[in-house]
């Protein structure tokens, strides 16, 4: 079981990031952050949220993510976070054009998908959940398509699920 004490350290901090990227918002995580069916913040026992979003500035030849969105849910036992990760399933595979996936073993339960924006320039996005014991993750992060890859969102998928592991004891 993950202990709440432990809740502001369970997304990606910037230690966990290259110099460049800037902290946009760290802090419990707001009811904006909270959509659609898991829009209620009492659900399934939750005892809390947490949020870190980062961004740094960058061309069409910066390679990575430009934007990381890392979140956490805590839940009074692992029964609610699996609830919650149906939720986040269910979420991520009704957005617009999303194509799943493969990310291997990430946490106890994952699901990710990849979307790409096509305008002036176009945009990859990656969408990573996984429940880790009493707890759901969400990894959200954008950048130019070529230069975004999958590799580099479980990168920071697999520090993010380092943290979780690490204080589930």
């Amino acid at each position: 079981m993950i202990p709440k004490s432990a809740l502001s350290k369970l997304v990606l901090q910037k230690s966990d990031l290259p110099k460049a990227f800037s902290i946009f918002y760290l802090g419990p995580e707001l009811m904006a952050d909270q959509t659609g069916p898991r829009s209620d913040t009492t659900r399934f026992d939750r005892l809390g949220g947490w949020v870190g979003r980062y961004h740094r500035s960058g061309s069409s030849k910066t390679a990575g993510p430009l934007v990381i969105s890392s979140k956490v849910d805590l839940f009074k036992n692992a029964g609610g976070a699996k609830k919650d990760f149906e939720l986040y399933r269910r979420q991520l595979l009704q957005l617009g054009g999303p194509k799943e996936v493969d990310l291997g073993k990430l946490g106890d339960q994952a699901e990710a998908v990849t979307t790409l924006q096509v305008g002036a320039v176009k945009v990859r996005s990656y969408a990573i959940a996984w429940r880790q014991a009493n707890a759901t993750a969400e990894l959200e992060l954008n950048g130019f398509e070529g230069k975004l890859t999958l590799a580099d969102a479980l990168a920071l998928a697999r520090k993010q699920e380092d943290r979780l592991r690490n204080a589930s004891g």
